[in-house]
């Protein structure tokens, strides 16, 4: 019996670094919730991915709105740039990337779709 309790308790420690997230992913999910919990952030952030989504992937588009995007992102503040910036550098199927995901995902149910799957990082 003190075997099983023994090597459940060791399983439960060596899976424990593999859950926790990067601290910068960790800070970005949490930015991502208050932009979620402030109005005014969300909107912004409804209506970037709007502009996004209508861009797409034109060029001339991209360039016309471009400036229009800067200004949700001053309005998003640095931290929620910082924090769209942060999957740049995580594995695609890592609980990283997923973590960053399922917390846009939330943002985008919020304001009815927001931003398309390729706009995400």
């Amino acid at each position: 019996m003190n075997r099983i309790i023994a090597a459940a308790l060791l399983g439960g420690l060596l899976a424990t670094p593999a859950l926790a997230l990067d601290a910068k992913v960790e800070e970005a999910v949490k930015t991502f919730a208050a932009v979620e919990n402030d109005p005014a952030k969300l909107q912004a952030y409804c209506d970037m991915g709007k502009t996004m989504e209508e861009v797409g992937d034109d060029e001339k588009k991209l360039e016309a709105a471009d400036s229009k995007i800067d200004g949700y992102f001053k309005t998003l503040g640095p931290e929620f740039e910082t924090a769209w910036n942060s999957g740049e550098n995580v594995k695609e199927d890592s609980a990283e990337a997923k973590a960053l995901s399922d917390a846009l995902d939330k943002l985008d149910e919020k304001c009815g779709g927001g931003a398309p799957e390729g706009e995400k990082k």
